[in-house]
């Protein structure tokens, strides 16, 4: 891979997940994503060398600051990583480093990444638009596991594990998933559904409650179902109207008038089996909340790196 030059003065980011690592550079100040580059963490023994080497190609003379945005608690100092081989602390790689280094969730990321997002880089679900005025804005994002974040008026984000909330069916087929699914968990929570092995889990318990035993992975039920298979077909079906379902009562949880958002790998990547009309009413579906609902604007992040800008405006913000 052959990479620039970087100008003098930027600002490095990275966005570490638990196959790849992700980095770039904006000129300091800036808001522009330069040389971005994907590496795999495997490729590593240590994150301090994938970073050096990003380093390396971009020939970086002068670093003003970085951000990380990692998979995994950042509330102290060593950074454990629990979906690859990466413990490190800030403290030392801000000493190996020489620059000040900042660590942030990377749902802190995704949801900073909002308010500098453009409309060709949002897919919005019905007419509600965002209120002009301060509101809390929330995002979720269904991807290896299923990530929660929200941000206040004033900015400050709210930590959170909700995707670790449990499994709330809503009618009598999602009650019977669920009763498929305590036969291979004690506890279903919402990324048990929501998430790559969430594709594969409800494809799981579609064909057990058909009286069969099959498996599949998430990339082999979004093929199957664009193939027309009625067990991959249904998998999906029950996805996004259990993502639809948790989106609702994220709004209402937080109060997200500033909008909800949707991140993460999956769902761009399928849009096509998506049924917006479908998704937007079963979001709005709350009972007595309904109309609160219907006056939430719900949109899809299409942005391809929204980690890497949520960095850059962390940065700012600091």
């Amino acid at each position: 891979m052959q990479i620039k030059k970087a100008a003098k003065g930027v600002q490095l980011v990275g966005d570490i997940g638990g196959t790849n690592a992700r980095f770039a550079y904006v000129e300091t100040g800036g808001n522009t994503l330069n040389h971005i580059a994907k590496f795999p963490c495997a490729n590593f023994p240590h994150f301090i060398d994938a970073v050096r080497h990003y380093i390396h190609l971009c020939d970086v003379k002068t670093i003003d600051a970085v951000c990380f945005a990692v998979a995994g608690p950042v509330e102290q100092d060593l950074i454990d990583l629990p979906n690859n081989h990466w413990v490190f602390s800030r403290r030392e790689i801000e000493a190996q480093l020489s620059v000040p280094v900042r660590i942030i969730n990377d749902f802190s990321a995704q949801v900073l990444c909002i308010d500098g997002l453009n409309d060709t880089e949002l897919k919005w679900l019905g007419r509600v638009r965002p209120n002009p005025e301060a509101a809390v804005k929330a995002v979720l994002g269904p991807g290896t596991g299923l990530g929660v974040s929200a941000m206040m008026p004033s900015g400050e984000i709210v930590p959170s594990e909700g995707g670790h909330i449990g499994f709330a069916p809503q009618n009598n087929h999602e009650v019977e998933l669920l009763q498929q699914l305590w036969s291979r968990y004690e506890r279903v929570s919402v990324e048990r559904l929501l998430s790559g092995m969430g594709l594969a889990n409800l494809y799981w318990a579609n064909c057990r409650l058909a009286g069969l035993e099959r498996e599949l992975d998430a990339p082999g039920v979004t093929a199957g179902a664009r193939a027309g298979d009625e067990f991959c077909r249904k998998a999906v079906f029950d996805f996004y109207a259990i993502l639809a379902s948790v989106a609702g009562d994220l709004a209402l949880s937080m109060g997200a008038f500033g909008g909800v958002y949707v991140s993460g790998g999956i769902v761009p990547a399928m849009l096509d089996l998506l049924d917006e009309e479908a998704f937007r009413q079963r979001f709005n579906d709350k009972g007595r909340f309904k109309a609160m609902c219907e006056n939430v604007p719900l949109a899809i992040i299409l942005a391809e790196y929204p980690g890497l800008l949520g960095c850059v405006q962390a940065l700012h913000k600091r």
